[in-house]
């Protein structure tokens, strides 16, 4: 069999936002934010965009048409399932990506489709004849739930669709099951055996979505499914802006824009009324805010010692606030912004009033109370020589 060579990099990044997102429970996206996503997934680079599902989907044709008009970067995928009339509905829009799925746990061809494995060999099979014969378009064929999946059974399916000329084969971790560790080697044994590409789809059940997502990549894998924000079933998917972070920051992939992932995942936090958490990486707003006197201190020196990247590269900014965590040079720095100049003995005592008044209403402090605590520390020291006199 023939294998494929050593790999350098990988393909690209698959978002099916538009349907495995909005397949999320309460999300539901019209015609135009879809359109707008789209253009801002353009606009980050992203290499392709599963529109949906065309099956009984009166609103498909129109989205098609227009993504079309708008976009020429992205190439444009439709999912359905590994069944003729399926198939048949979706070539009739001409997508460059077709994405069959089929499960191949015995767990779901059993209990889900009351079937056998030889039954789902017969439609991978007949699927992909159908569509080599009806349009020129590269195929996916999903393996819904292979994580669960027999590996010998997965590599046989894989054998068939390779055989018979799918163009990828788009391992699913349908429940969230893999760690990163067993992604990594069982990517790497279907990459050491087929020269087909090779792709993946992460749930995030275990919190492992975006590590499974890379250790594939790193494994060798072509393409990595992602969502905004990993809006997806149950806990979500591998979330699109972690993804292509780390790809840019951590592994030299240059050709995808940061500066549009704040943008896009502000917009669908809005649409799908799911907010997102101040503190998520990449996209949230408080990822780059510090209290620790440590931490701001090694910031103020150089920003590289607390900071994986710049706050402007993904369109936040950098902020610090002042509590009971504060340490003297982060409060020395504070009042400097604040036109004021104070060291040794007094700045002290105005830390522990600091630190005093921040713990006693667990928040941090405003400016306007720290130059009160400044003020009230001033008349004291005015004071304290005549105190010392009576």
């Amino acid at each position: 069999m023939e294998t494929r060579k050593a790999r350098i990099a990988m393909k690209g990044i698959v978002d099916t936002t538009l349907r495995e997102g909005e397949q999320a429970a309460r999300v539901y996206f019209d015609l135009a934010e879809k359109l707008h996503i789209i253009s801002l997934l353009d606009k980050i680079g992203i290499d392709e965009i599963e529109l949906g599902i065309a099956v009984k989907n009166p609103e498909m044709d129109r989205l098609f048409r227009q993504a079309r008009e708008e976009i020429n970067g992205p190439n444009l995928s439709l999912w359905c399932r590994c069944t003729d009339s399926d198939i048949k509905e979706s070539l009739r829009l001409c997508p460059d990506v077709l994405a069959m799925s089929i499960p191949v746990s015995d767990i779901q061809i059993e209990n889900k489709l009351g079937r056998d494995r030889k039954w789902v060999l017969d439609r991978v099979y007949n699927g992909i004849r159908q569509v080599k014969d009806e349009a020129p378009c590269y195929v996916s064929l999903g393996l819904e739930d292979a994580s669960r999946a027999d590996i010998g059974f997965v590599e046989e399916v894989c054998s068939l669709a390779q055989t018979e000329g799918a163009d990828r084969i788009r391992f699913a971790d349908t429940l969230g099951v893999m760690d990163p560790v067993t992604m990594f080697e069982t990517i790497m044994r279907l990459t050491s055996q087929f020269y087909i590409d090779i792709g993946v789809h992460t749930h995030n059940d275990f919190g492992m979505a975006t590590a499974n997502a890379i250790s594939a990549m790193a494994a060798g894998a072509d393409f990595a499914d992602v969502t905004v924000n990993g809006l997806g079933e149950r806990a979500g998917n591998a979330a699109l802006e972690e993804v292509v972070a780390f790809l840019v920051k951590r592994r030299g992939i240059d050709r995808y824009g940061l500066r549009y992932l704040l943008s896009l995942s502000d917009y669908v936090s809005k649409i799908s009324h799911i907010p997102v958490c101040p503190k998520r990486p990449v996209v949230g707003r408080d990822i780059f805010t510090c209290e620790s006197g440590i931490h701001i201190d090694g910031i103020l020196k150089d920003p590289s010692n607390y900071e994986p990247y710049g706050p402007s590269e993904v369109c936040l900014k950098r902020q610090f606030l002042v509590g009971k965590k504060i340490g003297i040079n982060a409060l020395r720095y504070k009042l400097k912004t604040l036109g004021i100049d104070a060291g040794g003995r007094f700045l002290e005592e105005l830390l522990m009033k600091v630190k005093k008044q921040s713990s006693q209403q667990k928040a941090d402090l405003t400016d306007r109370e720290i130059l009160y605590l400044y003020s009230l520390q001033s008349k004291g020291a005015k004071k304290a020589p005549c105190q010392a006199l009576s």
